[in-house]
């Protein structure tokens, strides 16, 4: 019987998972054994550390909400991102045991601020985003055996390199003082940027930089796994991250990266966790056939396919066209109808009004098919136009709904 897509990889993992599991070293890893088997390390698909952008600063309902969301849609790991030069520790430690008491997953914390740091490890944090030049010594107290990730920046003293070289120079320089310190758990991020301006190629030059260098006899115990901050460049192009994060993830897939990070922030990144899972599965699965990532089984489209639609004969001669349509709205007397999306929720909302604005009737579901029936079922309208209406807006609630995009209903 032939294996599907996902069984398939789920084989390969398994497969690569039992020789990580006789291969601990400084390279390959458990992230927190105690409570999990997430390992991170050569030939295993990278995990992804999925942001909560200004956490602290956020209530329960909405940690949780979003927690939720970045779980069901694959990520391995949730981040408590930190507010820039606002620093609450205390309330640091009541998000982490708001996660713990509510979801078994992975926790990490994106902060270069010492009492910030030092709370989240108080409370048994899983990944410490991050260490640099500038901040390590006042970490060396730290229990060794959880995972930082490391910067090539120093940042107390604004220095942040651009220069592919010195990146990598500094990030083996502060690998050989942690190490030495007696750190086993370290990840080294060489900062991937934006596009354009200040430029991934030079930011991916230090990737391919440092994967050189650490194959020098003279560097080869410093060999890391590599942080991959997808997120720099997703959020920063106003272009759909679907196709972005694919390429991305081939990118990852090839440079043999150790860990993603990612966030949904804005509106336009929707659905984006799920968008890099797939990805990371395709590319992985592709990797291990050694063939380019295309006619798997997954596929990862959404403005685009793969299949087209056969377009019969027409005579056209008594074809009627229709150019344009100025429509002539007439209210319908029996109410309208208001619809919203709620994609935490996977929701499409439909209220229908009086035309005096009274709330009449409240339809809630996933499917523009079900929640249209339902309306001409229970006869909240008989006009054909407005019908008409409906139906198109449900439709491109359904579409928004499922693409992750912003959805605005159209009033004409």
């Amino acid at each position: 019987m032939e294996l599907s897509s996902e069984q398939e990889y789920e084989e390969i993992i398994k497969e690569q998972l039992e020789i990580a599991r006789d291969n601990i070293d400084s390279n390959t890893f458990f992230f927190n054994e105690n409570t999990s088997n997430l390992m991170i390390g050569p030939n295993l698909p990278p995990p992804i550390i999925a942001e909560i952008v200004n956490c602290p600063e956020k209530n329960n309902q909405a940690i949780l909400r979003k927690v939720k969301h970045y779980i069901e849609s694959g990520a391995d790991i949730i981040d408590i991102g930190c507010v820039a030069n606002k620093p609450y520790p205390e309330r640091i430690k009541e998000v982490v045991h708001l996660i713990r008491k509510n979801f078994d997953i992975l926790i990490s914390i994106d902060s270069m601020e010492k009492n910030e740091i030092l709370a989240a490890t108080d409370e048994g944090i899983d990944l410490i985003l991050s260490l640099d030049k500038g901040n390590y010594k006042e970490f060396l107290d730290i229990p060794r055996d959880i995972p930082i990730v490391l910067l090539p920046t120093n940042l107390k003293k604004g220095l942040f390199p651009s220069e592919p070289k010195i990146r990598v120079e500094n990030l083996l320089a502060l690998t050989r003082v942690l190490k030495q310190s007696g750190f086993k758990k370290l990840i080294a991020d060489p900062l991937l940027e934006t596009p354009i301006a200040p430029g991934f190629c030079n930011s991916l030059e230090a990737y391919f930089l440092y994967k050189k260098q650490v194959l020098k006899k003279e560097n080869k115990n410093l060999e890391l796994p590599l942080f991959f901050g997808v997120s720099n460049v997703v959020e920063l192009m106003d272009i759909d991250s679907v196709g972005i994060n694919g390429l991305l993830a081939s990118i990852a897939i090839e440079l043999d990266i150790g860990v993603l990070f990612t966030t949904e922030h804005s509106t336009k990144l929707m659905g984006g966790v799920r968008e890099l899972k797939d990805s990371v599965k395709l590319n992985y699965i592709s990797k291990y056939k050694t063939v380019p990532p295309i006619n798997h089984g997954i596929e990862i489209f959404k403005a685009k396919g793969k299949t087209s639609q056969s377009i019969p004969e027409i005579d056209r001669s008594e074809v009627i066209f229709l150019k344009e349509y100025s429509p002539r709205y007439t209210p319908d007397k029996n109410g309208y109808f208001k619809f919203y999306v709620n994609h935490y929720n996977k929701e499409i909302l439909a209220l229908f009004f009086s035309m005096d604005e009274r709330l009449l009737t409240t339809l809630i579901g996933k499917s523009a098919e079900a929640l249209s029936k339902k309306i001409i079922e229970l006869n909240l309208t008989n006009n054909v136009f407005h019908i008409n209406y409906i139906g198109r807006e449900l439709n491109r609630a359904e579409l928004c709904l499922q693409f992750g995009k912003p959805f605005i209903q159209d009033e004409t």
